[in-house]
């Protein structure tokens, strides 16, 4: 027995109940096309047979008994039967000149056409035919029981119920035989993934039935996808682990050399300690940024942005580590601060990506120098006045991770990574370029 959600169940059903349906009406309209034809040649047969008894009329005026037609083929009169008609003839006076068995039960009118005797579901109803002849005033009369019509039909229908009866059940085993093979690909499939181990991600087989095939596609897209985010989250795991061994590393080390130091060098060491212990944190936070921005595939809560409050608190939360070093930061709107590119996004996101800009230029710029953000209509600029990026690395200083080497600043080289996860989420990538002058800008524009 199949779950009511079966499709092999509903197709049986859909199909099956169509068909008998369909049957149920064909059977119904040929009935009633059959019943109507049946009348038509039952109505001409008797009109045929009034209009002769008509003419055979005119040459006789008595009286005369008709024998029944099984009286005079006695030995062998076929399938010929005389209970189911009638017929009979009057003179001018209404006097019954020749009638049959049942002709002899025929009322006389004189009025020509047919009438029925009853209801045509009543069994003794008759059907009738009159001609008037208005020359010599006789009148005949056929008579035909309204039962043998439907006899006829009802014959003809048996037979052909009985065909089908003989026929549906074979049909319906075909109707179930072709839906079974025609759902064979999607039995395979599920074979296929039901024996399919939970670490196997691999496109399923695209071998099914045309319909079925943007539900498989669609399926191989999804398993792409957590394919992919598996890799993600296997590859951000490794490199966490990585990553913070060192600064932990460094932390234990430290914390050894304190214990066993005196108390003239016990403030220098703990010093370095703070550093390692900042630089774990810092890790940890970016890490955990990643880890929330990684999986979105759009903005999330995109409303209009207000970059002149994103602006101010960004350059706010750079502002102690600019003053410790001495560098002025500078804010630039030639458009106007609400004409800014992108106009809509996530006010958290677009904030931190500035302040990751902000850090990694205010961290890598000299003393007394100046860092300045500029905010256009086709994008936003983060010029400093530092060394820059040496050529060979610039192809790689937004990996993850990745730091050249010989780097005295303190980082987790996952900022520019940050910086271009968010831009990419709104619509906008990440340029970096040396100036001739000497330092970096590093340039957001919409993508192409």
């Amino acid at each position: 027995m199949y779950p009511a959600t079966s499709l092999r169940y509903r197709l049986f059903v859909y199909i099956s109940g169509g068909l008998l349906a369909l049957w149920l009406f064909s059977v119904t309209a040929g009935s009633l096309s059959s019943l109507h034809e049946i009348n038509e040649a039952a109505d001409s047969q008797m009109a045929q047979l009034a209009q002769t008894l008509m003419q055979v009329s005119h040459d006789n005026d008595t009286v005369r008994n008709i024998v029944d037609i099984e009286t005079l083929l006695a030995s062998n009169h076929g399938d010929a039967k005389s209970n189911n008609h009638g017929f009979a003839v009057w003179d001018k006076d209404g006097t019954r000149l020749i009638a049959d068995r049942h002709g002899k039960d025929i009322p006389f009118q004189t009025a020509s056409g047919f009438s029925n005797s009853g209801p045509v579901w009543q069994s003794g109803s008759w059907r009738y035919l009159y001609l008037h002849d208005k020359v010599d005033g006789h009148t005949v009369a056929v008579s035909q029981r309204l039962k043998e019509r439907f006899s006829t039909l009802i014959s003809a229908l048996w037979a052909q119920f009985a065909v089908s009866l003989l026929a549906l059940p074979a049909l319906f085993f075909l109707i179930h035989y072709g839906i079974r093979r025609g759902l064979e690909p999607l039995d395979k499939l599920s074979a296929e993934l039901r024996t399919r181990d939970a670490d196997s991600l691999h496109a399923v087989s695209e071998d099914v039935p045309v319909e079925a095939l943007p539900m498989v596609q669609s399926l191989n897209g999804l398993l792409t996808r957590v394919s992919a985010a598996i890799g993600r989250e296997r590859r951000f795991t490794s490199d966490a682990a990585h990553e913070l061994r060192s600064p932990l590393a460094a932390l234990k080390v430290q914390a050894e050399v304190f214990s066993l130091s005196n108390e003239r060098e016990q403030p220098y060491h703990l010093a370095k300690m703070h550093e390692s212990i900042a630089r774990a944190q810092r890790l940890t936070e970016q890490l955990l940024v990643l880890s929330r921005i990684d999986p979105l595939s759009e903005v999330p809560d995109a409303e209009p942005v207000n970059w002149q409050q994103i602006a101010h608190q960004a350059l706010k939360s750079a502002n102690l580590q600019a003053r410790e070093k001495r560098v002025r930061l500078q804010l630039n709107s030639p458009c106007g601060i609400e004409n800014v590119l992108p106009l809509r996004g996530n006010a958290v996101l677009l904030e931190l990506m500035l302040r990751n800009l902000l850090d990694n230029a205010v961290r890598y710029s000299p003393e007394n120098s100046r860092v300045s953000l500029t905010l256009n209509r086709d994008g936003i600029c983060m010029c400093d006045e530092g060394p820059g990026i040496a050529p060979e690395h610039m192809m790689r200083i937004c990996e993850r991770f990745y730091r050249p080497a010989g780097q005295t600043q303190q980082g987790s080289g996952l900022g520019l990574s940050i910086v271009e996860s968010i831009a990419a989420l709104h619509g906008l990538r990440l340029d970096l370029q040396n100036r001739p002058e000497g330092g970096l800008c590093a340039g957001l524009e919409k993508a192409v």
